[in-house]
């Protein structure tokens, strides 16, 4: 009897061994899916994932997880039987997400691997109010953040980057250009070729170690979007580009040119309609080393300014000729500036101002 017992306690053992080592088998249909290309305008968009219980235990789903908060999924809860279909749903919200997107929903079940990544892809073609906010620049389909680029400063010697965003709203397949860059600007194109509802960047670079302009300088670029009706739009590109000291020595800096104007104002006082004004400054170094006028200029028509020359040797001076034609301009008055940029390293940006009044 003892022995009888024995026996069916080892049998019984047996039994919960097996039902303890058997393993829930299940087998996956698809694990990603790709939504391709969709307006925004459609709303949430959904995808059925199955996984069938392929072995002789009942399937369970403990959980399934997304990566963000835009991916939304749902799950069978009872347990499924052996060969029967469990289902995850799982949506995606596009709203205000225009371009590229991969997301992961992470479902852990009693099978074998235990964990399971599901992947949904696509791109948004975004609607035209989300668009506006981030890419209010049109240029036919191709949205651009902004048609300015700015550099902001560069010395000297340097290179710098800059970028503008674009954005493909339409369904099919964009390659966009950039021209009218001066020879020392280069620009590169990512990607070349822009899928509908993705996003291009325009690098620029200006490269100021050979001969470029000083100062404050703005260029006009195109950007063509390359759709049939030759949509293309003008931006801006900016830069100040300023001499680098940062490496004189003190001896050099010692024997740095000193540049003094005898006067930092020119008031031509009351003018008629078609006056032209003419008045000089000198320009005196009082530095050892030679002073440079790397760039003398204004931006207002009526005035125009020359060095009688743009080197200046220690202890000497050079005249600046100043002429106002006021035909030119359509103001009531003159109030010009004249931008004076040298090699002097405590003053390498002078300011002059020009004014007058216009009467009948």
């Amino acid at each position: 009897m003892k022995a009888f017992k024995t026996l069916s306690a080892l049998a019984l053992l047996a039994i919960s061994t097996a039902h303890a080592n058997a393993a829930v088998s299940a087998k996956w249909l698809e694990t990603a899916h790709d939504f391709g290309a969709f307006d925004e305008d459609m709303g949430r968009v959904s995808t059925d994932f199955r996984l069938v219980n392929t072995g002789d235990e009942p399937l369970m789903i403990f959980a399934a997880r997304a990566s963000c908060g835009c991916t939304i999924p749902s799950y069978t809860k009872e347990p499924v039987a052996p060969g029967d279909t469990a289902v995850i749903k799982v949506v995606y919200d596009p709203t205000g997400r225009p371009g590229k997107f991969d997301k992961k929903v992470k479902v852990e079940t009693n099978s074998t691997p235990r964990q399971t990544v599901l992947q949904i892809t696509g791109v948004v073609i975004g609607a035209s109010n989300t668009l506006r906010a981030r890419f209010p620049i049109e240029v036919g389909k191709l949205k651009l953040r902004r048609d300015i680029i700015p550099f902001g400063e560069i010395l000297k010697g340097r290179t710098k980057t800059a970028f503008l965003e674009g954005y493909n709203q339409s369904p099919d397949t964009l390659r966009p250009a950039l021209k009218g860059l001066p020879r020392y600007i280069t620009a590169q194109i990512e990607p070349e070729i822009v899928p509908p509802g993705e996003q291009v960047t325009f690098t620029l670079f200006y490269n100021t170690t050979g001969e470029t302009d000083w100062g404050l300088t703005t260029h006009e670029a195109t950007i063509l979007s390359d759709t049939p009706d030759g949509t293309e739009h003008t931006v801006d590109v900016t830069a100040i580009v300023n001499e680098d000291f940062s490496k004189l020595t003190k001896a050099e800096l010692e024997k740095a040119p000193d540049i003094a104007l005898s006067s930092s104002s020119v008031d031509f006082g009351e003018m008629t309609k078609g006056d032209k004004r003419a008045a000089e400054i000198t320009i005196d170094n009082f530095g050892k080393n030679e002073l440079v006028i790397r760039k003398v200029s204004s931006s207002d028509p009526c005035v125009t300014v020359k060095a009688s020359k743009t080197k200046i040797k220690g202890g000497g001076n050079a005249v600046l000729e100043i002429k106002a034609d006021t035909s030119k301009s359509a103001d009531k008055m003159l109030n010009a500036r004249i931008v004076l940029i040298t090699n002097d390293p405590d003053r390498p940006v002078t300011n002059i101002r020009v004014t007058g009044e216009y009467i009948k």
